[in-house]
């Protein structure tokens, strides 16, 4: 087949190939939490994997706590212990919660206590992880890394290293009281 082909026809599937193949896809360059466009309860902040070319990427997550958990360690970018996010009955979480949704935090508090803290902290940083290795071919080092790799801390090695986060004034002003 590739014998009776055309110059301009191998190029063509070449690059069909090319654009097919996820090692060649670009790596993102950095992270964003941006005020939603759209109006809906799903969450008031998207969070999108940005590429050295502008495009943008957002990180579907399959529920609200792993969205808050993902959120919740971009906004302590050196890391934090697994007991900060459970300290003063998970006040923290909660004011985030409600600021990312505009709902009371009762529901995660519910669903904290019938699952437990460390199960249910475990279990939705495992989904944000899952949400953020979707998201892109290349974006491992976006997601909230295994704390036994970083002495017990909770992080996101890209943030943690320098790189960069942009965060929307409206979810900076958040930083001072969590």
């Amino acid at each position: 087949m590739i014998e009776s082909m055309t110059i301009d026809e191998m190029k063509q599937r070449l690059a069909e190939y090319m654009a097919a193949d996820q090692h060649m896809a670009p790596s993102p360059v950095a992270v964003e939490v941006r005020l939603s466009s759209l109006n809906n309860t799903r969450s008031r902040y998207d969070v999108l994997l940005i590429e050295e070319d502008g495009q943008e990427t957002e990180v579907k997550f399959r529920d609200r706590y792993s969205r808050l958990l993902y959120i919740f360690t971009l906004l302590h970018p050196q890391g934090y212990q697994r007991r900060l996010a459970a300290a003063n009955d998970y006040k923290s979480l909660r004011r985030l919660y409600s600021s990312l949704y505009f709902k009371d935090s009762e529901a995660l508090l519910k669903t904290i206590r019938s699952n437990g803290f460390d199960h249910f902290f475990s279990h939705y940083v495992a989904q944000s992880r899952k949400a953020v290795r979707q998201s892109a071919p290349h974006a491992a080092a976006f997601a909230i890394d295994h704390p036994q790799s970083h002495g017990g801390k909770v992080l996101i090695p890209f943030v943690t290293e320098g790189g960069a986060l942009h965060l929307d004034p409206t979810l900076s002003s958040l930083l001072s009281h969590l």
